[in-house]
């Protein structure tokens, strides 16, 4: 990128955009460094949650049963996919900083964002789900921020860390108080969160010790939402997700859930007035492609039109958008050619959803790199100079 103290001139060659695969899934070992201090349970207690802790995050816990019997081996009734991220196997750099680093060069990146996966990609609460023990999911955020910190720490021009809070699971107070630690005391970039709190939208006035935290931060939110569990006869809601009754079949939870939760987020952002009331919060939304955001920068800004009353906010939701969000395409959507000409390019930016399906690694940069009808300056911020900014880099 120029220095920013030496202005530009028409003589100056312009170095090559740094590239930002701004989604990929990382997970590592566990890593309980202050949890005991945070808790602040019994001995006894902290015991058990590790326990459950270290379980719970090992892809490798059912050791029993038929697949450890000589027949169950014979058979190969052991899950492939479950390899122990300790050790490198399983996708390649799946937990293990040093495999990832070197696997960067053939994706068409120069780094990687680290975003929670497995255990740690939902500490969020599921409306179904049983009640889990008070702090076991804060052990787990804490143990996520502490691993991907070292990993950032040990390779900081390839690797950038976000941390996760329990976003819905816990109080606003404790996770405002983690979100602060894994900024302050680890140096990670970001804040992973869900797009909602329990089934409430971000401008309840609840949320807003967490907001006014993040706001003094200065750091973005990720709002990364989880894929129900998916099974042909039924695909179970693993986190609160709008209209999450009505997608428990066809594998519509990712691609409609996700971009009604952001639409829904959006809307929250903007006419619920919490980028008017905290102006340096910024957010980045996945997995729902971005053709749509063309569409709901429109409908926000024609609601604000029609109804102004019922607004907090006191300019137009797109103006907030504009400034404060950016929306993860897809390599193949050549829909979003049409919405670069309708919105320009600034709002965008790419993540390949490394290591688990619907990843399109290798292929990530490859696909907006060679689609046609886009500039190279689009090319340029999708890829990697929108993120630059968003980052602060």
């Amino acid at each position: 990128m120029v220095d920013v103290k030496r202005p530009a001139t028409k003589n100056r060659a312009k170095t090559k955009a740094r590239r930002i695969d701004g989604d990929s899934h990382f997970f590592p070992p566990v890593d309980f460094d202050g949890v005991a201090e945070t808790l602040g349970v019994s001995q006894q207690a902290l015991d058990m949650l590790l326990r459950d802790s270290s379980m719970f995050s090992d892809r490798e816990a059912r050791r029993g049963g038929f697949r450890t019997s000589t027949a169950g081996k014979a058979a190969g009734a052991i899950n492939p996919t479950a390899a122990t991220t300790s050790q490198d196997r399983g996708p390649i750099g799946h937990g293990v900083a040093a495999s990832r680093v070197k696997l960067l060069p053939e994706t068409g990146f120069d780094m990687q964002v680290l975003i929670p996966d497995g255990i740690f990609a939902n500490p969020f609460g599921s409306p179904i789900e049983r009640t889990w023990d008070k702090g076991l999911r804060m052990a787990l955020s804490m143990s996520y921020n502490n691993a991907t910190a070292k990993a950032q720490a040990e390779y900081p021009d390839q690797l950038i860390g976000t941390g996760v809070v329990p976003f819905g699971s816990d109080s606003v107070e404790a996770c405002a108080a983690e979100a602060r630690r894994a900024v302050e005391t680890l140096g990670l970039k970001a804040i992973t969160i869900s797009g909602n709190w329990r089934g409430e939208n971000l401008d309840s006035v609840e949320l807003y010790p967490f907001w006014e935290t993040m706001n003094d931060l200065g750091v973005p939110l990720y709002v990364h939402g989880n894929p129900f569990q998916c099974q042909v006869n039924d695909h179970i809601p693993t986190t609160f997700t709008l209209g999450w009754e009505r997608m428990r079949r066809l594998h519509v939870s990712n691609y409609l859930g996700f971009a009604f939760e952001y639409m829904m987020a959006m809307a929250s952002l903007t006419l619920g007035g919490l980028l008017k009331e905290f102006p340096n919060l910024r957010f980045a939304f996945f997995e729902a492609g971005g053709s749509w955001l063309p569409w709901i920068m429109y409908t926000l800004d024609r609601v604000y039109e029609v109804e102004p009353q019922c607004a907090r906010c006191e300019i137009p939701p797109s103006q907030h958008i504009r400034e404060s969000c950016v929306v993860a395409v897809e390599p193949d959507e050549r829909a979003i050619v049409g919405a670069i000409a309708t919105i320009g390019s600034k709002n965008f930016i790419i993540g390949s959803d490394y290591p688990h399906p619907p990843s399109t690694y290798p292929n990530t940069a490859a696909g907006i790199e060679e689609m046609e009808g886009l500039s190279a300056e689009a090319k340029d911020d999708i890829l990697g100079r929108n993120l630059v900014s968003f980052f602060n880099l």
